[in-house]
């Protein structure tokens, strides 16, 4: 009876075994996910950023034709300074504004929250 006891405890899986296999397979999950929501965002904030910057650049080509005015999307795009075909709207659906303040022009969205003038805005780097 002894080699027939000893047989079937090492083909079987303790409890403690089980245990650390659910965990790691549950934290291994967790991580793909939260690693995978991370670059959902990095990505759009990326593009996000990408389309403020082509915004930015023909708001300043703007500029130095109309020195007084502030641009909107629409007159950069009636000038053809920005394409018929560029985003108006960030990865969330938010507008871009686009404001002038002397010879500085900031180009921002609200960004994931949808709320303007707080942390996570959309922002043209300077």
């Amino acid at each position: 009876m002894t080699g027939a006891h000893s047989r079937s405890r090492s083909r079987g899986v303790t409890p403690f075994a089980a245990a650390v296999a659910v965990l790691t397979v549950g934290a291994g999950a967790s991580c793909v996910w939260w690693l995978g929501s991370l670059g959902a965002t990095s990505s759009a904030e990326t593009s996000s950023r990408a389309d403020a910057a082509q915004i930015q650049t023909a708001a300043k080509a703007f500029r130095a034709q109309h020195a007084d005015g502030c641009p909107t999307l629409s007159s950069l795009k009636h000038e053809e300074l920005l394409s018929r075909n560029a985003r108006d709207d960030d990865a969330w659906g938010n507008r871009f504004r686009i404001s002038c303040e002397g010879s500085e022009i900031s180009v921002s969205s609200a960004g994931p929250d949808g709320k303007p003038n707080n942390a996570d805005d959309v922002r043209a780097s300077r």
